[in-house]
């Protein structure tokens, strides 16, 4: 059963990570093919430094507890930033994971949701349902630069990291996580483009 649950969860991981990789290529020389200028707040060099910081957490976790750390925590790292987010067996797993990514260079800050507590395959699928369908509202509205935006779900709650353009469209990507069938909570880490703290963050 155990298996079972590994291969559902790496299928699962596989469908979302195609469909955001495939929102990225949509950037055709600034432009996507239905019309709108996706504007990618987050610079190049920053980019790079965000994949060098989740992929040294991601080999911390594994090689410290595969079964209650890596494979129970999702990270995103935007902008320095790094949001946790899984449902671990117990306090001393939530510790280790933290203090972990404390000792990483280059992270600014930590917005740790891990929780303590028991997961289902039943709670994976509807977590993996409610971040596809997110992710295909924010690809298909000409409106938001879906780019900018990075989000997950645990236990029906909905996570959004990211850079808006203004708060007009933030508003619209929050309207569309709350028409999302399922999700009980919505926890809006997005800041501005032109927010001091952003600024601050990126010197």
């Amino acid at each position: 059963m155990k298996e079972v649950n590994i291969f559902i969860k790496l299928l699962l991981s596989l469908v979302i990570s195609m469909t955001s990789i495939s929102c990225t290529q949509l950037l055709v020389g600034g432009t996507a093919s239905g019309g709108i200028i996706l504007v990618q707040e987050r610079s190049p060099e920053q980019a790079a430094k965000d994949i060098i910081i989740k992929t040294k957490i991601e080999e911390a976790f594994f090689s410290t507890n595969y079964d209650d750390i890596f494979s129970k925590i999702k990270v995103i790292v935007f902008e320095g930033k790094v949001l946790l987010v899984g449902t671990v067996v117990n306090e001393s797993s939530k510790s280790s994971a933290t203090s972990i990514v404390k000792n990483i260079n280059g992270v600014k800050e930590i917005a740790d949701y891990i929780v303590v507590g028991k997961e289902s395959v039943i709670d994976y699928l509807k977590d993996a349902r409610i971040s596809l369908e997110f992710k295909a509202m924010l690809l298909t509205d000409k409106a938001i630069s879906e780019v900018n935006y990075s989000s997950t779900t645990e236990n029906r709650i909905l996570y959004i990291i990211g850079v808006s353009q203004n708060q007009e469209e933030l508003d619209k990507v929050l309207y569309h996580a709350a028409n999302v069938a399922g999700v009980r909570k919505i926890i809006n880490l997005v800041v501005d483009k032109n927010s001091p703290s952003r600024k601050t963050s990126n010197e």
